[in-house]
């Protein structure tokens, strides 16, 4: 018995990290994986191995969520591929900027694959104003200075950076501005890149997200290759998610509306009045009617849509998707207040006519079948007391192909 034990505690260690795999109708699959190739993956589940459709499958995560890096990123950096990696240092010389994950990983790239650097957390502040800055039409490259508190810019351009200083050309003077002052560094690019659109996104356990072209499973690694030709590599308990719902899933929050009318409650409002209640009263994307984020029974969600009763939005839809699926409830600034009627249109048939209140015990899960449907339409009514409190949200309002 003694010389069994020590056996079962090995097999427990060896055991191979156990993953929970998403598919886009749903429904879910678990187990440990065996195999990842070009068109599919294999799962070997308690019941024997299962084979999935890649272009089926939305994403892949850990039963475990990876152990935490024990260094904490020191750097933020942004690659035009849409990778954003978390990193321990960034270093620049004749052009070629030096990604520091650990003593022993260092990615080497050169700066005209840079997008951004941060060198300071981000505070809900200096956060809003990086975004503002970064969404600016620049003539140069950028760095912005300051702390938790309050950023600036500058432009011009940048050349060599080292762990204490950067080399930064303002006004054709070369200045030396230490690193401690810098929030971050913003790289202009004359042409926009043409980066074909990666189908996966890796999460690895430091935070870093790698936009990736493709990805293999070798041994006890996964293997993902970027579109220009990087490889990586992170060991199976190093995964906290791969997501592959790029270009099977789109958020209607990123789509354009055809029309998004709302209508004041008759009565209630003076015609000269009425430019600014529809300006105040327009739909919200990614975050609540007060501008902060979407928030149902205690659930935050990062996308969606939020909208006041008498609202109507219509879209004229980018292609062909099999469902519409959203959480629906009121807002949990303003529960127990507000009781609305959503109906939501596909090509003028009724696909969905419920209503949603703040006193509902629970918020409502949405899943239509869109098959076909080219126009959709979504209109909220208020069911009394003249809108009061009729803050709808729509918690992840996406398409799926």
């Amino acid at each position: 018995m003694q010389s069994i034990l020590p056996l079962m505690f090995l097999s427990v260690l060896a055991s191979p990290p156990q993953f929970d795999v998403l598919l886009l109708d749903g429904s879910r699959v678990s187990g440990s994986l065996i195999r990842w190739d070009v068109a599919q993956v294999v799962i070997e589940t308690s019941t024997g191995p299962t084979s999935l459709d890649k272009g089926k499958l939305a994403s892949v995560t850990p039963h475990s969520p990876p152990a935490d890096s024990a260094a904490k990123p020191a750097v933020w950096v942004d690659l035009i591929d849409g990778s954003q990696l978390a990193a321990a240092e960034y270093t620049v010389e004749k052009g070629r900027a030096k990604i520091a994950f650990s003593a022993s990983e260092i990615l080497e790239v050169p700066t005209a694959e840079i997008d951004t650097v941060r060198f300071q957390p981000a505070s809900e502040v200096t956060a809003l104003e990086w975004s503002r800055i970064r969404g600016k039409k620049l003539r140069g490259d950028v760095i912005v200075t300051g702390n938790s508190n309050a950023i600036d810019y500058h432009q011009g351009a940048i050349e060599e950076v080292t762990d204490t200083k950067a080399r930064f050309i303002l006004d054709g003077q070369a200045l030396g501005v230490k690193r401690a002052k810098i929030f971050g560094m913003i790289y202009f690019h004359a042409t926009a890149a043409s980066t074909p659109e990666c189908p996966y996104t890796v999460i690895d356990s430091a935070g870093s997200h790698w936009a990736a072209a493709a990805l293999k499973l070798s041994e006890d690694k996964i293997e993902f290759t970027s579109s220009g030709g990087r490889t990586t590599r992170r060991r199976l308990d190093q995964i906290a998610k791969i997501d592959l719902s790029c270009g099977k899933i789109v958020y209607m929050s990123d789509l354009k509306t055809d029309s998004e009318p709302f209508t004041p409650h008759p009565f209630t409002i003076t015609g000269k009045e009425l430019a600014s209640r529809q300006a105040f009263s327009r739909v919200r994307r990614d975050e609540n009617l007060e501008s902060k984020s979407l928030r149902i029974r205690g659930q935050v969600y990062r996308k969606g849509l939020a909208l006041r009763s008498r609202s109507e939005l219509a879209w004229t839809l980018p292609g062909k998707f099999s469902r519409l699926e959203a959480v629906a409830g009121i807002d949990d600034d303003v529960r127990p207040l507000g009781n609305v009627r959503l109906q939501i249109l596909g090509d003028g048939k009724t696909l969905l006519d419920t209503s949603v209140a703040g006193n509902d015990e629970d918020a409502k899960p949405i899943s239509l079948d869109v098959s076909g449907v080219r126009r959709l339409v979504l209109i909220v009514e208020s069911q009394g007391n003249f809108g009061a409190g009729d803050h709808l949200d729509l918690g992840n309002l996406r398409l799926i192909k």
